[in-house]
């Protein structure tokens, strides 16, 4: 009898070792959700989501996709605490328990609010010309450097690779090439090349491309390549606003200022923008003609004014589909003063012959853009 009690106390102590214990089964959990604004109720990219233990140590964590979801998993069991956090928004935090029942925790959607009291700082950034290289084309991002070169983008021209432009003329080359189109944000204008950049600020150009070999949809027969000069358009969410002011002087004074702003709220953006230039360009010239004697002087004064009216709307469909409404407003106003002095060794005459002249010029541009973004893969 007593090896029958031995054999069923042996049997039943190797069945209880043999069975796991689901009292200290490691479970790994998961915390999903998506993260949105809390005014504009659109979803948020790139949110920081950070996993805590209950002693404040990081144990895990994760970002949200550009659809504003987020997935962590293996997390051990135990309460956690999710820290959703992102600049300029207050951080949100939840605590949970995850355990029996409760080991996949979906969040649902997150709401975020603005943190008002970050937006008091103020960071100023030196801004500097950059140039990048692409399959077809150079693009020259305009910096402070190059704006503050002249009141005008006919002043900057000179300034950037492979571009010429005559001083006197206007003309303008490219890589030693004069028969080249200047293009406004995509669309051709009317105005004649020298005019046109006279007409445009240096503080309202955002880029320059450089189209050195165009596609067929610019039909470029003929040319050496286009000019594309791509002006400020603000599309950040809530109020926007940029202020630039330009003043040089040599042997005239030369002014330029500018201001863009935008309000965007949803699927609409708001934007506008005005640019003026100011300036006073002196030149000097003197002829000797040595058979008669004849001595003739001149100096002239150009007086160039331009204003930029730019105004327009965005609506944006969805993540793929943009329509855009916009305008440009060109008003040129020049005027030139010519003295001239013509004396004569042979004798004490001198005579003085002054000439006016004045120039106006008024262009507006309409377009309507249907805008439509192809994805490759996620």
């Amino acid at each position: 009898m007593k090896h029958y009690l031995m054999v069923i106390v042996m049997l039943f102590s190797f069945m209880t070792i043999a069975q796991p214990n689901s009292n200290f089964e490691i479970k790994n959990g998961s915390i999903s959700g998506r993260v949105m604004d809390a005014v504009l109720k659109e979803p948020i990219p790139y949110v920081n989501i950070i996993i805590k233990d209950k002693d404040s140590k990081i144990i895990t964590g994760g970002i949200t996709d550009n659809e504003g979801a987020f997935f962590v998993g293996k997390i051990p069991e135990g309460i956690v605490t999710v820290d959703i956090t992102f600049i300029g928004y207050k951080t949100v935090t939840k605590t949970i328990t995850l355990e029996k029942g409760n080991y996949k925790v979906n969040l649902g959607d997150i709401q975020l609010e603005e943190d008002t009291e970050s937006l008091d700082e103020v960071t100023v950034v030196a801004e500097v010309t950059t140039i990048q290289q692409k399959i077809d084309r150079k693009v020259v991002t305009i910096g402070k450097d190059l704006t503050t070169a002249g009141p005008t983008a006919s002043d900057i021209m000179n300034n950037i690779p492979s571009v010429n432009m005559d001083q006197q003329t206007g003309a303008i080359s490219l890589r030693g090439n004069a028969n080249v189109q200047i293009m406004v944000d995509g669309k051709l204008s009317n105005v004649p090349a020298a005019q046109l950049l006279k007409q445009i600020p240096s503080t309202s150009i955002k880029q320059i491309e450089l189209i050195t070999n165009p596609s067929a949809k610019y039909n470029p027969e003929g040319m050496s390549g286009i000019i594309n000069i791509i002006l400020y358009k603000n599309v950040n969410i809530g109020f926007n606003g940029n202020l630039n002011v330009g003043l040089s002087y040599q042997i005239e004074p030369k002014f330029n200022s500018s201001i863009d702003a935008n309000y965007r709220n949803g699927k609409l953006n708001f934007y506008g923008s005005y640019g003026n230039s100011f300036s006073d360009n002196v030149n000097e010239g003197r002829f000797n003609q040595l058979q008669t004697g004849t001595i003739q002087t001149l100096d002239i004064l150009n007086e160039n004014d331009t204003h930029l009216y730019k105004f327009g709307l965005d609506y944006y469909l969805n993540d793929k589909h943009t329509l855009s409404v916009f305008t440009n407003q060109n008003v040129f106003e020049g005027s030139a003063v010519v003295n001239t002095e013509l004396s004569n060794t042979a004798n004490t005459n001198v005579e003085f012959q002054d000439i006016f002249g004045d120039s106006e010029n008024t262009s507006q541009q309409y377009n309507f853009n249907y805008k439509c973004e192809s994805r490759v893969g996620k």
